[in-house]
């Protein structure tokens, strides 16, 4: 995939839940993803929203191949985030049929969001089968302990 551009609107916006969960505000389901530059080796950082899902964690990109996206599949490991609080994990990305479900689910918990509503095309009343269609716009990962960390 080419190069993603996230809306305008949500770039500018996502400075105010980046400092608040840097200063270890809740904010429901958001946290900070760190993730090591895939060309600079350097720090990055991006606000995620972290789906639980059957016991487990889930994060979803449903912009794309974004930046986050681009590193953690080039290492693999990430740190999520919330003040002084730092878990480090690895990210595996998961295809085939339980990444529909977890697309469900997450257009389902957080479609009140008018960004995540905006970057789906199937809504959860079409069930699994239509966001098995759209789901090679959608990365996802199951967020695992590191076992290095």
């Amino acid at each position: 995939m080419g190069e993603v551009r996230l809306p305008s609107r949500l770039v500018r916006m996502s400075r105010f839940p980046q400092r608040m969960l840097a200063l270890g505000l809740p904010m429901g389901p958001l946290r900070l993803l760190r993730t090591r530059g895939r060309r600079s080796g350097l720090p990055r950082t991006a606000p995620v929203a972290l789906l639980r899902l059957d016991g487990r964690e889930w994060l979803v990109s449903p912009f794309g191949d974004t930046q986050w996206v681009r590193n953690v599949r080039a290492d693999g490991r990430a740190e999520i985030v919330r003040g002084r609080r730092v878990r480090r994990v690895r990210l595996v990305e998961v295809d085939g049929g339980r990444k529909a479900g977890v697309l469900l689910a997450y257009r389902r918990r957080f479609g009140v969001v008018p960004f995540v509503r905006d970057a789906f095309a199937a809504v959860p009343g079409d069930g699994a089968a239509a966001f098995a269609a759209e789901a090679d716009r959608h990365p996802v990962f199951l967020v695992e302990p590191d076992p290095e960390g």
